[in-house]
């Protein structure tokens, strides 16, 4: 895919930045601080056991070096699969937006032009995208009103 088709192909699933944006910040803001708090907590007990287990125990320091190298290499999945995480949920939240901000600006283009005079205009929305119930009633409305004198 050449580099200016697939920016318009990005550009057609942020249809409204300052909605989708907004929108997407809060879901990975709030999934951020969940990865972070569940992080620290699991960090905490078991640094706390580690510290606990490993120096009390009669070990060499090579064996307690290697299980300390372990919980850092835990520690590195975890962020990993974390931020794997936040990624996939920021990419979920443009989809997930995308079904929104999508109706919402046929909504705002169809008002446009309605009130310039085009009242023969109806709604058409994508399958799959939100407020289709919104649509339909919108058209029965369009079309009631049209039908009177």
């Amino acid at each position: 895919m050449s580099d200016q088709k697939h920016k318009r192909y990005l550009k057609n699933y942020i249809i409204n930045p300052a909605y989708q944006l907004r929108y997407i910040f809060w879901l990975t803001s709030s999934g951020l601080i969940l990865v972070a708090l569940n992080a620290w907590i699991a960090y905490s007990y078991i640094k706390e056991n580690y510290l606990t287990l490993v120096d009390l125990s009669p070990m060499t320091d090579e064996a307690k070096d290697q299980l300390y190298s372990e919980l850092r290499h835990l520690v590195l999945a975890i962020s990993s699969s974390s931020l794997l995480f936040l990624i996939l949920i920021s990419v979920l939240g443009i989809f997930l937006s995308h079904k929104t901000a999508g109706p919402l600006y046929a909504f705002k283009r169809i008002f446009e032009e309605i009130s310039q005079g085009e009242t023969r205009k109806r709604l058409r929305l994508r399958p799959g995208d939100e407020f289709q119930d919104v649509a339909e009633s919108f058209n029965k409305m369009m079309d009631s009103i049209s039908r009177k004198p």
